[in-house]
């Protein structure tokens, strides 16, 4: 196996995890739809509203205070929520490092521009196509079993017991019910959806593109 054909399997499978981290951190902190979604759940107290707001600041890393309202437990999660929040970063950071990389070397092995414009295209069209399957299989188990997805998820980046509040005493659940994270889920897969058919029709372009322009 070539070079290239290693570089081009290595692009494709990087292409989802960037599509994806970097829906998250558009989609998954924007305030304006927290906003929204705390409006339609009737949640409309101001001193809600700004523990929120000092809440995503922390977990984003451009405050260093949380709410005093808070007990220790919920306090510990958002530490830990932060601390994968900077990782996710680190990630996408290093991927897209990665992927200019491995574009660069390969454009530098094909040198001719036309075979750099299908190569570039067909990682595009196939990542494209993977990134849908990804986003459409997050879909169906956040529309059809959101609990299990939603503990599957947690069990990944958290210790059992440390994400599970009462919502009798902590504030937590109650500011974030587990709606508000099904309905960001479900935008998520909605955003990476859309970016994938955006970047399959640059790679459908790239690849079928007329002789004449490629030169």
């Amino acid at each position: 196996m070539g070079f290239l054909t290693i570089s081009k399997i290595l692009l494709v499978l990087i292409f989802p995890v960037l599509i994806f981290l970097a829906v998250f951190n558009l989609a998954g902190f924007d305030e304006n739809y927290f906003i929204q979604k705390f409006s339609q759940y009737g949640i409309k107290d101001a001193s809600l509203i700004s523990m929120h707001e000092k809440i995503l600041n922390f977990v984003r890393g451009s405050g260093s205070e949380l709410p005093t309202e808070l007990n220790e437990r919920e306090k510990q999660h958002l530490i830990d929520v932060r601390k994968a929040v900077n990782y996710s970063a680190i990630l996408l950071y290093a991927l897209i490092a990665l992927f200019i990389v491995l574009l660069v070397i390969s454009a530098f092995t094909l040198k001719v521009n036309n075979y750099i414009t299908n190569f570039v295209g067909k990682v595009l069209v196939f990542g494209g196509f993977l990134t849908i399957i990804l986003a459409g299989t997050l879909f169906l188990m956040l529309y059809f079993d959101f609990s299990t997805a939603f503990e599957n998820f947690h069990l990944m980046l958290f210790k059992q017991g440390t994400y599970t509040f009462d919502p009798a005493r902590e504030m937590l659940v109650r500011l974030y019910p587990e709606q508000l994270f099904m309905d960001i889920g479900i935008r998520i897969s909605k955003g990476v959806f859309f970016a994938s058919v955006i970047f399959i029709l640059i790679g459908i372009f790239l690849v079928f593109r007329p002789d004449k322009k490629r030169k």
